[in-house]
């Protein structure tokens, strides 16, 4: 995803599940951003609250770094 310009910004053990393949698949993409190139920042206040980010949360800017 991050390869294409897509954070997900929204990783939580909810929208992670594992298809009938075995592999992991990650669900409800409504979050997401897309046209994120490499350096650009994003300054959307958008999350779970259990799960949001620091950045996100201090509102200073997100790039990927935000889906790790």
């Amino acid at each position: 995803m991050h390869k294409e310009g897509v954070i997900y910004r929204d990783l939580k053990p909810e929208n992670v599940l594992i298809g009938s393949d075995g592999y992991l698949k990650i669900a409800d993409f409504g979050l997401s951003k897309s046209g994120m190139d490499n350096g650009e920042t994003s300054y959307t206040f958008c999350g779970t609250p259990e799960y949001i980010s620091p950045e996100i949360l201090l509102g200073i800017g997100h790039n990927k770094t935000v889906d790790w």
